[in-house]
C-alpha cells in the first residue's frame, strides 16, 4: 500500500486536473537527481544537488578524498531520493496547487477510483484522508495527560 497525495490546480474538489503524487521513494530520482528536479520544475533544488554533487566528483577524483566524494555522492542521492515526491508537491503547493485529501491504495488506479467515487462500496468514510484548512477538528475527549502520565484526579 503506497500513500498518494491528491493535489487540484484550482481547489475543487474532484477536478479532472488532479494531480496524484504516489509519496515514497523514487529510484528515477536517486540515479539522475539534478535532471529530475530540473525536469520537475524545482530549480533550486537542481541548482543545490549540481553544486553537492560537482564538490562530491571533485572530492572523488583526488586520491586523498576519495571516500567523502563517495559518501556525498551517495548520500546526496538517497536524500534526494527519498524527499523527491515530497519536494515535488511541495513545490505545486507553493505554485497555488490545493492538497485535497491523502490517500492508501494499492496502485494509481485504485487511488483515482477511490478518489473519484468508482469505489464507493470499498470506501470508508475516514475523516483524517481529508484535508481541510478551514475546518477545526476537534480531537477526542479522553483521559487528561500530565508529562506522559494519565490524570488520576479526573478519573479514567
Amino acid at each position: 500500500m503506497a500513500a498518494y497525495i491528491v493535489l487540484s490546480p484550482n481547489g475543487r474538489l474532484h477536478d479532472p486536473d488532479c494531480r496524484f503524487v504516489r509519496d515514497g521513494f523514487s529510484w528515477l530520482a536517486a540515479i539522475f537527481p539534478v535532471i529530475h528536479a530540473f525536469f520537475h520544475g524545482l530549480t533550486v533544488d537542481a541548482l543545490v544537488l549540481l553544486v553537492v554533487r560537482a564538490f562530491g566528483f571533485v572530492f572523488l577524483a583526488a586520491q586523498e578524498t576519495a571516500g567523502a566524494g563517495f559518501i556525498l555522492l551517495t548520500a546526496s542521492s538517497l536524500i534526494y531520493g527519498f524527499e523527491a515526491k515530497r519536494r515535488l508537491a511541495d513545490n505545486l503547493a507553493h505554485r497555488g496547487w490545493k492538497t485535497e485529501r491523502i490517500i492508501t491504495a494499492s496502485s494509481l488506479a485504485d487511488a483515482e477510483a477511490i478518489h473519484y467515487g468508482e469505489d464507493d462500496a470499498d470506501e470508508t468514510d475516514d475523516r483524517n484522508s481529508r484535508i481541510d484548512p478551514d475546518a477545526s477538528v476537534r480531537p477526542p475527549q479522553g483521559p487528561k495527560l500530565q508529562f506522559g502520565m494519565i490524570d488520576f484526579q479526573k478519573g479514567r
